[in-house]
């Protein structure tokens, strides 16, 4: 399974580096006219999403319209070994980068309860390396939004891959422990 994992990585990986910032732009915008038709996105009160590390398809324009259309919306900030959300404010995209030239959530942010994205309708919009259509999905290998996805699993939540067209894989390696989305929103 893990060599599965690491070939499958690695060929992502490779095919993510060779993305131009005109098809970035494209893919992304397509991606984002897809999720605006998902009733679950359009029904949703509170929106948690990620912050595009270069090569991967642009969620800026995902988190406006969630904004724009009075969605809360927040994004992953990494507290040790997990995943914490802060709410996304106007200020965002003038946040300070990480070293993976991620949006760095301020440290002092407060973050969101796991029990409230189990009461109220919640959409994820979760990064990966590749997807497949039965819901599976490679990451980076650390395992945080994995474990994240498992703490905050309710009824009122959704979680949706978002990438691009060419990470639809046939299947992706699934270990017990990782944790399948309701779907994938592909540009």
């Amino acid at each position: 399974m893990n060599a599965a994992k690491r070939e499958l990585r690695a060929a992502m990986k490779s095919r993510l580096s060779a993305v131009s910032a005109d098809e970035r732009r494209e893919r992304s915008a397509r991606a984002t006219g897809l999720l605006e038709q998902v009733p679950a996105w359009r029904d949703a009160v509170m929106v948690l999403a990620f912050l595009s590390m270069p090569g991967e398809i642009d969620s800026s324009e995902a988190l406006s319209r969630a904004l724009a259309d009075g969605k809360r919306v927040a994004v992953p900030r990494i507290d040790g070994d997990h995943l914490a959300f802060v709410e996304l404010d106007g200020s965002w995209r003038s946040w300070p980068r990480d070293r993976w030239g991620i949006p760095q959530p301020p440290a002092d942010a407060p973050c969101i309860s796991a029990s409230m994205t189990r009461t109220v309708r919640t959409v994820s919009l979760v990064p990966g390396l590749a997807f497949d259509s039965a819901g599976g999905r490679l990451g980076r290998g650390k395992g945080y939004y994995d474990r994240w996805l498992a703490s905050i699993a309710s009824p009122s939540h959704r979680a949706f891959g978002f990438g691009y067209a060419f990470q639809l894989v046939e299947s992706v390696p699934m270990d017990a422990h990782d944790i399948r989305l309701d779907g994938v929103i592909l540009g």
